[in-house]
Parts: C-alpha cells; sequence; structure tokens
C-alpha cells in the first residue's frame, strides 16, 4: 500500500516540516491528570480509508503513555487494538491508565476515546536500561540498493495513476494522494538478487521530509507514525500486487511494537522489511523491521488486519 506520511491540509509555506509531522499531526493537549486531547483539527483521514490514520493513533498513544513516566524509563514494547473507526471530525481523547511503577519496568495502558466509546487502546510497558553483558543479537540487515539509487515512491505512484491495468478506483485513489504534500520520503526497493517477486515480502526506504530536533522522543513517535505504513501489503506480491487485487474493505486490527534503541533519527533513512507470515480467513498477519543506514535494528513490529475480496485471488507464476 503506498501510504505517505502525511499532515491535515496545509501549505507546506505555512509551516515548517517539523511542525507538520509532531506540532499539529502529533501534538497532544493535556486537559487533566493522564488525560490528553488530540484536535480535530489535526487528525487526517488517508484517500479511501474508512477513519483516522492508524499510525497518528498510535504515536499519539505512544506520548501520551511516555509523558506520564519518569525521564529514567524507556519505550521497549506497545502492544494496541484498533476497536472502532476514528472520526476526524471529532476530538480524540487520550486516557492513560497508570498500572504499574517499578524500579526496573513501568507499564501504562491507553484508551483512546471518542464519544464515549473507546475506539484503539494499548498497553506499553518501559525499561530503565541496564547493561546485558554480552547477550546481544540481531536479525542482520539485508544487502539491498541504496536508497541514492532508486527513484521515489511518488515518481512510481504517477505511472501508476496512469497505468489502465490499476483499476480505475486504485488510479483515482493515486491521484488523490499526489495532490497532498508528502511528509516522508519512500524509495521502493527491488526484489534481492535471490527472490523471484513474488515473495509475500516488500522492501523500502524511508525518511521524514526536512529535519526533526535532536529530542530522541520526536524520532520514536515520528518512527511509530511510520510503522502503520503499507503492513498489510506484503501479502499481495503472490497475486501480482495489491493494486490489481483491491480489496473490498482493508483495516488493522491490531498493532504491536518491540524498539530496540533510541539512538536513531527518523530524518534520516531507515530500511523498512515487511514480511506477510499469514494470510488466511480474510485476516493477514504481517512482521516489519526496520534498520539503520549502517545495519542496527531498531524497531519489530507486527501487524494482523483484516483483508476482504469479493473475487477469488489467483497467484501469478514468477518470472524465471
Amino acid at each position: 500500500v503506498f501510504f505517505e506520511l502525511q499532515p491535515p491540509a496545509v501549505t507546506m509555506s505555512e509551516i515548517q516540516w517539523e511542525e507538520a509531522i509532531l506540532a499539529r499531526s502529533v501534538h497532544l493537549d493535556e486537559v487533566d491528570t493522564d488525560v490528553f486531547c488530540a484536535s480535530k483539527d489535526d487528525l487526517w483521514t488517508p484517500p479511501g480509508a474508512r477513519g483516522i490514520f492508524g499510525g497518528q493513533t498510535i504515536c499519539q498513544t505512544l506520548l501520551a503513555a511516555i509523558k506520564s513516566v519518569e525521564a529514567q524509563y524507556h519505550v521497549h514494547s506497545f502492544h494496541g487494538y484498533f476497536l472502532l473507526a476514528g472520526d476526524s471530525d471529532r476530538n480524540l481523547v487520550f486516557h492513560v491508565f497508570r498500572i504499574r511503577d517499578g524500579k526496573s519496568f513501568a507499564t501504562r495502558t491507553v484508551e483512546a476515546r471518542q464519544q464515549n466509546r473507546a475506539v484503539f487502546t494499548a498497553t506499553i510497558q518501559f525499561h530503565v536500561p541496564e547493561p546485558s553483558f554480552g547477550l546481544e543479537l540481531q536479525d542482520p540487515i539485508p544487502v539491498v540498493v541504496p536508497p541514492d539509487n532508486l527513484p521515489s515512491d511518488r515518481d512510481i505512484l504517477r505511472a501508476m495513476a496512469e497505468d489502465d491495468r490499476v483499476p480505475p478506483k486504485m488510479r483515482d485513489l493515486f491521484r488523490k494522494r499526489l495532490e497532498q504534500p508528502a511528509s516522508a520520503h519512500r524509495r521502493p526497493v527491488p526484489p534481492l538478487a535471490s527472490e523471484t517477486g513474488r515473495e509475500p515480502v516488500e522492501r523500502f526506504w524511508m525518511q521524514v521530509t526536512g529535519e526533526l530536533s535532536d529530542d530522541p522522543i520526536i524520532h520514536l513517535v515520528a518512527l511509530a507514525y511510520m510503522s502503520d505504513m503499507g503492513m498489510l501489503g506484503a501479502a499481495y506480491p503472490p497475486f501480482g500486487g495489491l493494486p490489481r487485487n483491491q480489496p473490498s474493505m482493508m483495516v488493522s486490527l491490531d498493532h504491536s511494537m518491540w524498539f530496540h534503541a533510541r539512538d536513531f533519527r527518523a530524518d534520516s533513512w531507515l530500511l523498512f522489511e515487511i514480511r506477510c507470515i499469514r494470510a488466511a480467513g480474510a485476516r493477514v498477519l504481517s512482521l516489519l523491521k526496520v534498520w539503520t543506514q549502517d545495519g542496527q535494528l531498531v524497531v519489530s513490529c507486527t501487524q494482523e488486519g483484516l483483508s476482504r475480496h469479493k473475487r477469488q485471488l489467483k497467484l501469478v507464476e514468477p518470472k524465471l
């Protein structure tokens, strides 16, 4: 799915990039102890979506939890459920519940509510950093084409918007996305030399447009926003890709993240690898890994989503 990091509809001459991403899309007002509000003026519904962009709700939930803990606690995991479609015409209120504050760990549960109903809920855990005494392993970064040698996703969107093989509804959706200013650069990565291009995996480089401050929380929150971009699309390469197999409904159901590091920048190129590990029963389960250019694994993420179709999908034979 070619989702892009988007602020609400404003011109970039009016505000700076950091303000577009954070002060507007992520800003929370504290209205009471452990109660925060996201203004409806700052909420964004992507073209063709049923409600508020899930990545925005995820990162605002994370930020609300972070605001409730002392600085020595670093977020290490996030487990959330999408319950209802959020309405971008109404304020979104976040209620933080302080489950536990220990010497090493702190736990928070956050509910995002509208009209006295929970639309999203998550449990977030924090850990005071401690040494591992050599117990350190990670999945290595795959060897891929570097970002400077790849076209942008907007170039690809323009081509797909004019491709007669893409369903008209999808072409119209791509044109609407191109009309909006992009707040993140995304460059899709071609398949590895050992792959046919029909494996259920997608890779791309992505970075926030512009320069963020040095506050690590800003970069954690921006990456949480981006973590919900295209998580379900990795199920579709075996069938010829998502644009040619448009679901009648596609929504996120749950979203989990594990934060492995804080010394990264969301405004520098990060490699995203999304792999579908199961698709059945109209549900898709995908695993996301994010590396810095120097190979540090900084975030792992899983998401299950609903993807409904009204016709039978057909596998496409890989090119030999």
